[in-house]
């Protein structure tokens, strides 16, 4: 569409729908090769069709794209011939024939063959009947206009070399020429934009909202659906008015024209919108309104997704939605059934993956999630719903992970990013991609986990809400890592800027209060730290959230407790712990509890309990993918290896022992120290660094002089990680995000 003309609205037909009656001339003239005549009649029936095609906003080079290689039987192409056709329209006069005979071209009885060149029910002609119908309706200057427009349009070929022997003496325009467009193709290409809008999750470009109001400048009449353009483009961009305004004009336009069957729809948007923009009792108040008008016009399919909609959001936000009038189980099972009765596919694998996420959420039978999960990947793979697969991947790398198997969790992450990425929904894209990344800080690969964050910026970039979402965990990525490296300064401004996030989701919640925790720990504030998890404890149950995360406040507690010199209280919230995540099969919640275990029993030296547990639970440690609890694994092993043999009692003590055996042990500790220290290694953990470097040193000196290298080498290392904690805590700077 040229920038510098003008623009010419019709209802129906455009120069390019002109160009496609010459096209169909050139068809039932015979003059295509008979072994490309089936070629041509698809394209024919593809764009008289109309449902993926805006014809009206075709120029030449479509036509040429995709006409080039029919052959004619003289030797020259489709296109060529089409060409022709056009250029046979030297006037006004000649466009208004080609129109007015299409009653006698097409639909008449032909005398040479007795039978007629197209049937008047077929897809072409009900095309060719209806060009004719609207261009009777007509006006004049409608039709004069039309004739500028349309020799525009021809004008694009008047350059081509492939009609150069058959272009006719070019005409004399003394009107300025006209770009146009049909009504129809432009609604259809405005439906289509809703679709891309909330497939995709994305606002409007700048030059797509100024070809917009190009074109509504000079239409007859604004269809109702750029209101609704315009609503996603404000709820994208962050704009609650813009969003909330042209949601009304959208429904208020199409409830006047469609006698107000779509009530429950507007009421649905609504909901949404407002759950997006954080007015949580405004979205309960209209998806209540959304439900009770829905059962009223006896619309099973919003009245279905309207009650699926408001149990996930009694589950994400239980304190502002009032208590449900049943049972979160009987709620899924009334789903089901419903979905089932009205034959809706779609909502069936969202019920089924509904269920599995609740089951994984409180604690449920893994085999029951397992068949929960397949039968929704079932449903999705016999409909070829692909927009599902990302919410169906997020719960089944969350059920393995919680299983102690991450690689299994990880490849359907990752899995998800490579092949279905430009298929889904652009929210699934970055909860997943975020997901991905926070895994990857616990094996310690910050520089991966910022890299997979950056391979989705400007996907997390098409709307406000998403990219909240993505600066949320790239900052809490940094500030974990920040408190690993005790760049104290640091520390305290990425802390203040998460606080702060809006639109944080609860996943994302849980993850800042874990680290905030772990940060009021490390900087010598216990008693705050205790508080803080007592708080967070007793709201998730309260809420009823995640059983796994309540099990990691609890163990945030305990650690506390030891810290505080209070072992006993720990020790028995520990074990209620472990007896509450073995008979969910929540395993690394077990190995965790386990770990914290064996630090107490190596403080009150029961050191061989402790070999016996890390001996039989290190193999799961290891399948679960956490360098941090790994690390903390070999550590509190190497601690009892050490104090089961009283070496460092004997070596102080004086006492006379067998050397070989000394040696053996030490060496064995020395073993597991250098393996926990690799691990902290990889996630910078300077503080857990020091103090397995401390007990290298301790060790090394007993073994003897034979170690003297490998004594100074670890003193050193000593030396260099206490100043690098110095500096880091002194000048701790905020990097550039």
């Amino acid at each position: 569409m040229s920038h510098n003309s003008e623009l010419l609205c019709t209802k129906f037909l455009a120069p390019a729908k002109i160009a496609l009656i010459a096209l169909i001339h050139v068809y039932c003239s015979h003059e295509i090769k008979t072994s490309s005549r089936v070629c041509l009649l698809r394209l024919l029936l593809k764009w008289t069709d109309g449902k993926d095609t805006c014809l009206s906003l075709f120029g030449l080079s479509d036509f040429k794209a995709h006409l080039s290689d029919i052959p004619c039987v003289d030797g020259r192409s489709a296109y060529d011939r089409l060409l022709l056709k056009l250029y046979d329209i030297g006037t006004m006069d000649d466009l208004c024939s080609l129109i007015n005979d299409i009653d006698s071209d097409f639909f008449k009885v032909s005398s040479d063959s007795g039978n007629i060149a197209v049937s008047s029910t077929s897809l072409v002609g009900h095309f060719l009947r209806r060009s004719y119908v609207e261009f009777k309706a007509m006006e004049f200057d409608e039709r004069v206009d039309l004739w500028k427009a349309f020799a525009t349009f021809r004008s694009y070929g008047d350059n081509d070399m492939s009609i150069a022997s058959l272009h006719k003496p070019e005409i004399q325009r003394v009107f300025s020429p006209k770009d146009s467009f049909a009504m129809e193709d432009v609604t259809k290409m405005f439906e289509f934009q809703i679709e891309y809008m909330q497939k995709q999750g994305c606002s409007l470009p700048d030059s797509m909202v100024e070809t917009l109001d190009k074109i509504l400048a000079h239409s007859f009449r604004t269809p109702s659906s750029i209101y609704y353009i315009r609503f996603l483009h404000g709820w994208r961009c962050g704009d609650y008015q813009e969003a909330f305004e042209n949601l009304h004009r959208y429904f208020d336009y199409t409830m006047h024209h469609n006698d107000k069957i779509f009530y429950q729809y507007a009421l649905l948007n609504l909901a949404i919108l407002q759950a997006d923009f954080n007015c949580l009792e405004e979205a309960v108040w209209a998806i209540q309104e959304t439900i009770k008008t829905a059962r009223e016009n006896k619309d099973n399919i919003c009245l279905n997704f309207s009650l699926s909609w408001l149990y996930h959001f009694q589950k994400s936000h239980p304190r502002e939605c009032p208590p449900p009038a049943s049972s979160d189980n009987a709620t899924v099972q009334f789903l089901k059934v419903k979905a089932k009765e009205t034959g809706m596919v779609n909502l069936q694998s969202v019920v089924y993956l509904s269920e599995a996420k609740s089951m994984i959420l409180s604690g449920g039978n893994a085999t029951l999630i397992f068949e929960a999960i397949m039968k929704s990947a079932y449903m999705n793979a016999s409909i070829n719903l692909l927009e599902s697969v990302g919410a169906q991947f997020l719960v089944q790398a969350t059920f393995w992970s919680r299983l102690g198997i991450s690689n299994l969790g990880k490849f359907y992450t990752d899995g998800f990013l490579d092949l279905f990425q430009d298929s889904s929904f652009v929210e699934d894209v970055v909860k997943i991609a975020c997901r991905s990344a926070y895994t990857l800080v616990n094996c310690g690969r910050y520089d991966d986990a910022l890299k997979v964050l950056a391979d989705i910026e400007s996907t997390a970039t098409r709307s406000l809400r998403i990219h909240q979402i993505w600066v949320t965990y790239k900052t809490l990525i940094m500030f974990k890592r920040a408190i690993r490296n005790e760049r104290m300064n640091e520390v305290e401004a990425l802390s203040t800027r998460l606080n702060s996030m809006p639109g944080v989701t609860e996943d994302c919640r849980l993850d800042i209060n874990f680290a905030q925790i772990e940060y009021y720990t490390r900087c010598g504030n216990p008693e705050l730290a205790l508080t803080l998890s007592s708080q967070y404890l007793d709201s998730s149950v309260a809420d009823d959230l995640d059983l796994y995360n309540q099990l990691v406040y609890m163990m945030q507690y305990s650690r506390i407790m030891l810290l505080l010199g209070r072992p006993l209280r720990g020790y028995t919230l520990l074990m209620r712990c472990i007896s509450i995540a073995e008979k969910s099969s929540l395993v690394p919640a077990i190995m965790e509890a386990l770990c914290m275990v064996c630090e107490i029993f190596n403080s009150i030296k029961s050191h061989q309990q402790v070999l016996a547990i890390l001996d039989a639970t290190i193999p799961y440690i290891v399948e679960c993918e956490n360098a941090e609890l790994l690390g903390k694994a070999y550590y509190e092993t190497a601690k009892a290896i050490v104090g089961a043999s009283d070496l460092l009692e004997a070596v102080v003590g004086g006492q006379e022992r067998d050397a070989a055996e000394v040696r053996e042990k030490i060496m064995h500790a020395i073993r597991y120290a250098k393996l926990a220290y690799a691990e902290h290694e990889k996630l910078e953990d300077i503080s857990r660094m020091l103090d397995i470097s401390s007990m290298l040193a301790r060790l090394y000196h007993i073994v003897g002089p034979d170690y003297t290298d490998d004594r100074d080498r670890t003193a050193m290392q000593n030396m260099s990680l206490r100043q690098m904690r110095s500096d880091a805590r002194k000048s701790g700077m905020l990097t550039a995000t």
